[in-house]
């Protein structure tokens, strides 16, 4: 029969002694991450050990190999973070990056359009890398989009194919209406692929306006190029007059 006496004794570790063990894994770890993880993963180096170890050239090359070798014609748009800059002479303060430049002035386009039941249609606007497009589309019924782009340049082994890269797809449920701004990531043709699944023609009326040179259709596999309305057109001055707002 077993004794008490033979069973060894487990004693708890006192509180003061389970800090101390926090205590030396917090410093033990913060150590590793400021001389290695830092310098490996994002090349910040404050204390000099990853220069001296090569662990900088790691987040290097990183930063090199970030996009795929056959995605070699993309851009990497900077999001738009405006920086506050002094001024000379003490006025108000000027914000770097709050905007994108753009080479040429912007084009306008409307246009409404009606799909048939279980046809779709495409519209698409041929943009340069980092071109702005502002856009509203409403429809008389839900259907279902793709909003894609064409790269002029297709990626390594897709040359001659029928290449796009989605930006926002609904196939299932569909929408009767989408808005927003795009910046093209790449040079090529950018809009939508819409489809009417259901049993009744549904009206699309699009409205955009941005910096592109002309427009793509493509309605039952035959493909055009549209003409775009230019600001020259418009009215200087809307024939109703304007209605005064309430402060």
């Amino acid at each position: 029969m077993i004794q008490d006496k033979d069973i060894p004794q487990i004693t708890a570790p006192s509180m003061r002694k389970i800090m101390v063990a926090t205590a030396i894994m917090m410093i033990v770890a913060a150590v590793i991450l400021v001389v290695a993880i830092l310098p490996a993963e994002y090349g910040i180096d404050p204390v000099g050990t990853g220069k001296a170890l090569g662990l900088t050239d790691l987040a290097k090359a990183s930063a090199k190999t970030a996009v795929p070798a056959e995605f070699a014609e993309a851009i990497i748009l900077p999001v738009l973070d405006p920086v506050e800059k002094k001024s000379r002479w003490g006025e108000s303060p000027t914000l770097k990056g709050a905007f994108l430049a753009q080479p040429s002035r912007f084009n306008v386009d409307s246009r409404e359009f009606t799909i048939k039941p279980g046809e779709g249609l495409e519209i698409k606007y041929n943009m340069k890398r980092g071109a702005g497009l502002v856009y509203s589309w409403i429809a008389t019924g839900k259907v279902l989009y793709d909003f894609h782009g064409q790269p002029d340049v297709k990626p390594k082994g897709r040359e001659g194919t029928d290449y796009f890269e989605s930006y926002e797809r609904d196939d299932k449920e569909g929408r009767d209406q989408f808005h927003g701004t795009l910046i093209a990531s790449r040079t090529g043709i950018h809009g939508w692929f819409w489809e009417n699944t259901g049993s009744e023609p549904v009206t699309i009326k699009l409205v955009t306006a941005g910096f592109y040179d002309w427009v793509f259709q493509n309605v039952n596999d035959k493909q055009s190029a549209l003409k775009i309305i230019s600001p020259d057109l418009i009215p200087s001055h809307p024939k109703i007059p304007d209605e005064r707002l309430p402060h």
